[in-house]
């Protein structure tokens, strides 16, 4: 994805961080530099992967020191 974002911030004159602003929504970004960044992914045919499309996918990474310790499962299964 990095490389698509930034043949689209080359074509623009912005910043990989500006695409990445706009195809999330956020704020920060003109409206001017906003229309010029949908206008050029429209041009290169960007497609955004399946799995970021639409809403967070809302997954949660667990990392824990160990197994045996009743505690940390029992935390997995309440994340989970």
């Amino acid at each position: 994805m990095t490389r698509r974002l930034a043949q689209v911030a080359k074509k623009v004159g912005v910043s990989e961080a500006t695409v990445s602003r706009v195809l999330n929504g956020k704020p920060g970004v003109s409206e001017a530099t906003r229309q010029s960044v949908l206008t050029a992914l429209d041009v290169l045919g960007y497609e955004r992967p399946t799995q970021l499309r639409g809403e967070r996918a809302r997954l949660v990474g667990l990392v824990l020191p160990e197994l045996q310790n009743p505690i940390f499962p029992a935390f997995a299964e309440v994340i989970g």
